[in-house]
């Protein structure tokens, strides 16, 4: 009989996902997200670039990128992410958006799955975490025009949940987006005290820069670097986070970037120090200092959903009603007619910056080392 109520709690999952996921692709809840989806960054028209022999990489340094860039799609993650997309190269970019649709449909039903099989999060609890996160603002934002985030945010899931080459690929896919890939990194080397991973992603990253500057005879190192170069071009301003925040100061692009990884780096050593070990807490603690620290837009907020996991498990009810709140205001009530004036003002990042800070702050309390688990639920 369990197994019969599990299976059709899977199915109506499934039947709510497709009719959701097909209003948000047909722009039925538009005036929902404010119709803030008209950009994407689905690396489409490099890769139609690439297999049409058109250097993206040359273009950007030759400044005559925003002219055969379609939408938003800028080159700004890593050589990688071109090769990755080569399969929708030969499509429009309509029919381009309507793969990735698919891609999301599949994504969201494995992502239960693995819920449901690698944690120990009850099958009601997890079904309706998903409906809610299906009607978040930063999903919607995310499948209307093919964002890339939905394949980093399921890379969390399978680098902090599996082991070996699911857990590889999960480590290696997030390093495809660079603001996400830090933390894992911290993750990975202080908590796992390994560095197989990555070396196996600089050494990947190499080959496929390397190949890409073969088929181009171009310079290799002009083309590692290209990435970055554009992403400090032409990405958009990010909502909260201390990168944002910091502006152009201090005004040595380096010195900045090393800056953020040092401050991610004392925070999360000292988290870990002072915190039990939890694979659900700890993917939230990365979620939670990546957004804070690396430069995001909304629709990245869609790396709230382990921390709506981790909460969802906290005893003490009210550290629980103030973390499920702070996440409800970011997904439903941070992006309306009112703050659209004013989304990029210091004070209003500022004050959305306290708020998540507040979230992180109440997720490490839960997991201190002095409690003892007294503050989180098993189940």
């Amino acid at each position: 009989m369990k197994k019969i109520k599990l299976n059709f709690l899977f199915l109506i999952y499934i039947l709510i996902l497709f009719i959701v996921n097909t209003l948000i692709y047909n722009n039925f809840f538009s005036d929902y997200i404010l119709n803030l989806a008209n950009f994407s960054d689905l690396q489409w028209s490099p890769s139609v670039l690439f297999v049409n022999k058109i250097d993206v990489y040359k273009s950007f340094y030759d400044n005559n990128l925003k002219n055969i860039i379609f939408s938003s799609g800028f080159p700004n993650y890593s050589t990688v992410s071109i090769y990755l997309h080569l399969f929708i190269s030969k499509m429009s970019f309509q029919d381009a958006t309507l793969v990735w649709f698919f891609l999301f449909n599949i994504i969201m039903i494995y992502l239960y799955l693995i819920l449901k099989n690698y944690t120990n999060l009850k099958e009601l609890k997890i079904f309706f975490i998903l409906i809610i996160f299906l009607m978040s603002k930063p999903y919607m934002l995310l499948l209307s025009k093919g964002q890339f985030s939905i394949i980093s945010l399921l890379s969390f899931f399978l680098y902090f949940l599996f082991k070996n080459k699911k857990s590889f690929l999960g480590f290696y896919l997030i390093s495809v987006k660079y603001s996400f890939f830090p933390l894992a990194l911290f993750h990975d080397v202080i908590l796992k005290k390994r560095f197989k991973y990555f070396v196996y992603t600089v050494l990947l990253t190499f080959i496929f820069v390397s190949h890409y500057s073969y088929i181009f005879n171009s310079n290799f190192f002009d083309n590692l670097i290209a990435p970055l170069l554009i992403g400090k071009y032409s990405a958009a301003s990010g909502v909260l986070d201390i990168q944002t925040l910091l502006g152009n100061h201090p005004k040595n692009d380096f010195i900045r970037y090393i800056i953020l990884l040092i401050l991610g780096l004392v925070i999360f050593f000292i988290i870990q120090k002072n915190t039990l070990r939890n694979k659900i807490f700890d993917m939230s603690i990365c979620s939670l200092l990546t957004l804070l620290i690396f430069k995001h837009l909304y629709y990245d907020f869609v790396l709230l959903l382990p921390v709506l996991l981790y909460v969802s498990k906290i005893n003490k009810k009210i550290l629980k009603y103030c973390g499920l709140l702070i996440i409800c205001y970011f997904w439903f009530f941070y992006l309306n007619s009112f703050t659209t004036s004013f989304l990029y003002s210091k004070i209003f990042m500022f004050s959305n910056f306290i708020f998540l800070n507040l979230l992180l702050i109440i997720v490490v309390i839960s997991n201190l080392k002095e409690n003892k688990n007294f503050l989180l639920n098993k189940k």
